[in-house]
């Protein structure tokens, strides 16, 4: 076999993988704005009434004077694993990555984790200001409290943080079989985190999937926007 047979192959190859990846990312992309489109019209408000009555049914309030469903241990269970999710939690590990791409000077890959992170954010501070019922007066509030539950802020970053962490761990593995278990593993996270806000009735089910699929509408836009400026970047060579 001559080295150009083999080159044609491993583009062949290499064209067939893109047009998969692109294939998913608008399955992706365009499933997650019909969803989150349905919960901003109220179209998925049913479902959230039907969990609700569902949980206070089977598993009442923790006690009289509290809003949560089910136990102190039920209660606990997720609140430590929405913690996964929570600002502080996120913040601390957002800088070890920071300071990981710093000593590593892998300058490119930082700033685009800055812009997927910090920009999903911002995508999601907007969402939260234009449904917010209420607006604080100091601009710290805006970060420090919860001034509008729709969509959820755990279920946005989480989904935005440890998807983008399980595609750059991929980037150094070598295998199907390990990059599938990373992105499952980290897909798996995300669901938990979002579970873990409407199971005890800190969110609604609306406010969860708005959460999910904000998140994933943001992390398809910056892989397309990453394509494109990769194409660009090639044609001007």
């Amino acid at each position: 076999m001559t080295e150009s047979t083999v080159q044609k192959k491993y583009f062949i190859y290499d064209y067939e993988l893109e047009r998969q990846k692109k294939v998913w990312a608008f399955i992706i992309l365009f499933s997650s704005l019909f969803i989150f489109f349905l919960t901003i019209i109220g179209f998925t408000n049913g479902i959230s009434e039907m969990v609700t009555v569902f949980l206070e049914n089977n598993l009442g309030f923790t006690n009289k004077w509290s809003t949560t469903y089910g136990p102190d241990w039920y209660v606990w269970v997720n609140i430590d694993i929405a913690a996964l999710g929570s600002k502080i939690v996120l913040f601390v590990v957002t800088l070890i990555v920071i300071s990981y791409f710093l000593i590593r000077k892998k300058l490119r890959r930082l700033w685009k984790f800055i812009f997927i992170f910090f920009g999903g954010a911002a995508i999601m501070m907007v969402f939260k200001i234009l449904f917010a019922e209420e607006l604080p007066y100091e601009p710290t509030d805006f970060i420090l409290t919860t001034f509008s539950t729709y969509p959820s802020g755990h279920t946005t970053m989480s989904t935005i943080f440890y998807i983008t962490l399980a595609v750059y761990i991929t980037r150094a593995q070598h295998t199907i079989k390990t990059k599938r278990f990373t992105i499952i593993a980290g897909s798996i996270l995300v669901v938990l985190i979002g579970c873990s806000r409407f199971l005890p009735g800190t969110h609604t089910v609306t406010e969860v999937l708005a959460g999910w699929s904000l998140g994933l509408i943001w992390l398809c836009f910056c892989w397309f926007l990453d394509r494109y400026i990769k194409k660009k970047r090639k044609e001007s060579r």
